[in-house]
């Protein structure tokens, strides 16, 4: 309960602040394109906060409290779709990496004859040699299928 009379709050603060004069040339912009009424309610999770719902009409006083429950609503879902939608894109990424450091393992210990920790190792040594991250210096040994020559 606390945590909706905050963003209760937030919001009908915001919508005040909409009325007063601290955005003129936003509001005469708005006015000028149609907009007569806004609701803006912040996509947040518990860190940061990652946007905003915005939602404009041609009707003044459009919105009223259902206005600021279904807005709400609306934005939670969007707030979490989206961080679903970057933990995606990141764990990707993540298994893309892990797939060509694995790939330029293989590269290196053919090469070397060594085992797969040591051809690690030499991955994370040369890293930090040339201040390259691990995955580019991977990438570079995959495409080139020869390894990486020490500066």
């Amino acid at each position: 309960m606390r945590f909706e009379r905050q963003l209760r709050e937030s919001i009908e603060e915001l919508a005040r602040e909409m009325h007063d004069d601290r955005w003129p040339a936003f509001a005469s912009r708005a006015a000028r394109l149609g907009a007569r009424s806004m609701l803006a309610v912040r996509l947040y999770t518990k860190d940061d906060t990652i946007g905003a719902l915005d939602l404009r009409s041609s009707q003044v006083g459009a919105f009223d409290d259902g206005s600021v429950d279904i807005a709400s609503t609306l934005a939670t879902h969007a707030a979490f779709a989206a961080v679903a939608a970057v933990r995606e894109e990141q764990f990707r990424a993540a298994l893309a990496s892990r797939d060509v450091i694995g790939q330029a393992k293989g590269v290196l210990m053919e090469r070397f004859g060594i085992d797969a920790e040591s051809a690690f190792e030499m991955l994370r040594r040369l890293s930090q040699e040339r201040n390259q991250l691990v995955r580019d210096l991977a990438v570079e040994v995959v495409e080139t299928a020869r390894p990486p020559r020490e500066r």
